[in-house]
Parts: structure tokens; C-alpha cells; sequence
């Protein structure tokens, strides 16, 4: 038994969140990885398994996505929306690095979601906030720093 054995974890994230369902995966939660249709953008990223560049063999991609299953979903459809709101209600902890607003946008912001699944915990990883006078201003990593 781990330390998060029987959560499920629902991750929509890119690049900047995709450690943090990595971490609760390691640690033992059923991390179900949300990507578009097309498959993560990051999955093109090198370096590639036997130096040969295919979405399906990144190591950028496999070094923080171990531990996950992953579901492709379009975002932009009644269908898509529909799907992940059903995941939605039997999650434990739901993992976000979207823009403000964008989840709202869709029909899943926390206000939403907390109606059909009260016990649901949600991650939003933005670099100002998801309000405020900066909740809209661009960042890097040199803004960690």
C-alpha cells in the first residue's frame, strides 16, 4: 500500500503540470492523463528513443508521465465536455494548468464541478492566480526563478 493508493487523479495538463500527477502517480493514485485528439504537444518533444522522433517514444514525455494512464478527448465538443464531467465525478483530485477562465469557459470550473462531486479536490497551476489584476499576464520559467 502507498501513501495515495485508491485516489483517482484526473490531470489536464501541459508542459508547466504535468509533474504533479506524475508525483501523485509515483506515490500510488490512479492518474488518468487528459490529451487532445491529437495527443499531448509534448509528446514531440526530444529527445526520442532510439533517436527516432515519434510521439510514442519521447523520453520528455515518458520521464514525466510515468505512472498515468492516458484518455484523448476533443474539448471542443458536447461529447468531449460530456466525458470528462462523467470522470469528473468519481475523481478525487482534479489537476489543471489551463489559462483563468478557460475551464470556466467549457463548463468546468470548480464552481460547476463541486455541485456533481463535493468531495473533489482541484489543482489549478497558473503563474499569477486565477484572479487578480496580474491573472492574465504571460510567464516563463524565469519568472520562478
Amino acid at each position: 500500500m502507498t501513501a495515495l493508493n485508491g485516489l483517482l487523479v484526473v490531470e489536464l495538463c501541459g508542459e508547466r503540470g504535468q509533474y504533479m500527477g506524475k508525483l501523485m502517480g509515483d506515490m500510488g493514485a490512479r492518474v488518468v492523463k487528459l490529451e487532445p485528439l491529437q495527443g499531448s504537444p509534448e509528446r514531440n518533444i526530444g529527445p526520442f528513443k532510439d533517436d527516432k522522433p515519434d510521439p510514442n517514444s519521447s523520453l520528455y514525455f515518458w520521464a514525466r508521465n510515468t505512472s498515468k494512464e492516458s484518455l484523448t478527448v476533443d474539448l471542443e465538443s458536447p461529447q468531449g465536455i460530456a466525458l470528462v464531467k462523467k470522470l469528473l465525478k468519481k475523481a478525487d483530485v482534479f489537476l489543471e494548468d489551463r489559462k483563468p477562465g478557460f475551464l470556466e469557459s467549457l463548463g468546468l470550473g470548480y464552481e460547476v464541478l463541486k455541485k456533481t462531486n463535493k468531495k473533489l479536490v482541484m489543482t489549478s497551476l497558473t503563474a499569477f492566480g486565477q484572479d487578480g489584476p496580474y491573472r492574465d499576464y504571460k510567464s516563463n520559467d524565469l519568472v520562478a526563478l
